[in-house]
């Protein structure tokens, strides 16, 4: 049996409902077993962007507090950290910190909880990794004794959802994380990536603001949506299966958690997992969540020629790609700076009856990492699919 996963229900961000929430999630796993006094504690957010935390793209500052004031209770020191997808420096983290609600920590907790200040990057080797057995990481986390990883249950262009798993991508500086893309272009290797650094880091924790997700154009630029939990596990990989589970999702629509599963890391499906709970969390599912892409239902067992054809067709039609609205779109040039493929140029375009510089996307190098779709500020950069592609799924 797999690490046990805690899901609690939370209706909003009020303190007191978090504080009793978030408690209840921790403690059901014994979750903060590990921490002694006077022992360093890193805490992994998700903070991909500049974004207010109503607008539910980074992790909610509330749960931050909250767990926080539980650690500094036990004696630990605190440092917050996260390398978004800019340049890894103080000026531009700060920023992200600022936008996310987290400069305030820092004041009220008298020095033991601290904004991580260190850009610094390290080399790794990590022989018993699947795809990223060399790699480049932010050299904050070689400071902390532990570390803690606090995602937000969102979808993902091409992860289909990005929660615990995920999340550790935060640890590659955001300038070089297209690299990788360029490395692991593939799914499936590229979501082995996201399950080695899982296995290099080893969190002792890992908590999921479920409470405000994100649907659609996600990760960063879909809609905000009410989901009402947060949920604990000691790994992440059957908590990103119970997190999928709630948004409709499986292992066959989410790559990290079929890659977990494939090394043995990971359940199958929530079927597997033992789940625990003080209330009925269990059982919070959003049938109607929006994806930000179509994973599901791409292969089909049996040998057979209609099997075969069917499987060809729905692969074809379901294929999914970055497509700009031009009338969204500010000519700011981030797809362009981001593209790891350099498969975009500038083009000048009538929008609206006025000349622009928009993107264009030469599809012959598109990688369909949708890096450009991530990291777009505007979210004019849209998840375009097929309309046959649902017609053909029902085949």
């Amino acid at each position: 049996m797999f690490e046990k996963v805690s899901v609690e229900k939370c209706t909003s961000y009020d303190k007191e409902l978090v504080k009793n929430s978030l408690d209840k999630a921790i403690d059901e796993i014994d979750g903060l077993s590990f921490v002694k006094e006077g022992m360093t504690v890193g805490l992994k957010l998700n903070l991909v962007g500049a974004a207010a935390p109503e607008k539910a793209v980074t992790t909610h500052p509330m749960i931050v507090r909250r767990l926080c004031e539980r650690l500094t209770e036990m004696g630990a020191k605190v440092v917050i950290g996260d390398s978004p997808g800019g340049v890894f420096n103080k000026s531009y983290v700060f920023g992200i910190y600022k936008a996310c609600g987290l400069l305030e920590l820092e004041k009220d907790f008298d020095g033991k909880v601290k904004l991580n200040e260190d850009f610094s990057e390290k080399d790794a080797e990590f022989a018993d990794a699947v795809s990223i057995k060399t790699f480049t990481y932010t050299g904050w986390l070689d400071d902390v004794d532990a570390i803690i990883n606090i995602s937000k249950l969102k979808t993902h262009a091409m992860m289909g959802m990005s929660c615990a798993v995920k999340n550790m991508f935060g640890t590659i500086p955001g300038v070089t994380k297209p690299q990788y893309h360029m490395r692991f272009p593939e799914e499936k290797a590229f979501a082995n990536v996201m399950v080695d650094l899982n296995e290099f880091f080893k969190p002792q924790l890992y908590i999921v603001d479920a409470i405000d997700g994100m649907e659609g154009n996600g990760p960063t630029a879909g809609d905000k949506r009410h989901i009402g939990a947060v949920l604990a596990s000691k790994k992440p990989y059957a908590l990103d299966v119970v997190c999928a589970d709630m948004i409709g999702m499986g292992i066959r629509d989410v790559p990290t958690i079929g890659a977990a599963f494939e090394r043995g890391l990971g359940p199958e499906s929530i079927a597997d997992v033992d789940i625990v709970s003080s209330s009925d969390g269990e059982h919070i599912k959003i049938a109607d969540f929006k994806r930000a892409t179509i994973h599901q239902s791409i292969d089909f067992s049996g040998d057979g020629f209609g099997n075969k054809m069917k499987s060809a067709l729905v692969k074809l039609f379901l294929q999914t790609r970055p497509q700009v609205k031009a009338s969204e779109c500010v000519g700011c040039k981030k797809c362009y700076e981001t593209c790891p493929a350099k498969a975009i140029t500038m083009v000048e375009r009538n929008v609206k009856g006025k000349a622009l510089l928009v993107p264009e996307i030469d599809r012959s190098k598109c990688i369909k990492c949708f890096c450009c779709q991530e990291f777009c500020p505007k979210g004019a950069m849209k998840v375009h699919e097929n309309p046959l592609g649902k017609f053909v799924s029902t085949m």
